[in-house]
């Protein structure tokens, strides 16, 4: 649960940073929109990982986190198709400021918090 209130707040202060960088609202929504986006996908990732418990063979590891893996990439292919096909609702920077600044300090603290 601490990933989502952290994810949360990373949220705020990335849809707050962008505005205030580009003075426009589409931005900052579509900054927000990614931040929570990157938020429920790292939420998942967690869960894929604490499905395994903590004696399991190296292999149910790896298969975990190499779905947790494939879910962010999924985010980011998401990210690609949402900001060619819809451009001037959704904005590529404050998608990038959005995912990536909420989804990079999510996994230096799983890094932190994992086994």
């Amino acid at each position: 649960m601490r990933v989502v209130w952290v994810g949360l707040g990373l949220t705020v202060v990335a849809g707050t940073a962008t505005f205030l960088m580009y003075l426009s609202p589409t931005v900052a929504a579509t900054a927000v929109i990614f931040g929570l986006l990157a938020t429920k996908l790292q939420f998942l990732s967690k869960r894929f990982m604490a499905r395994v418990p903590k004696d399991a063979p190296f292999a149910e590891f790896a298969k975990a986190q190499g779905m947790g893996m494939g879910v962010r990439f999924l985010g980011v292919v998401v990210l690609g198709v949402v900001c060619t096909a819809w451009p001037a609702q959704f904005p590529a920077i404050g998608a990038a400021i959005g995912y990536l600044g909420v989804l990079i300090p999510l996994l230096f603290l799983e890094t932190r918090t994992s086994r």
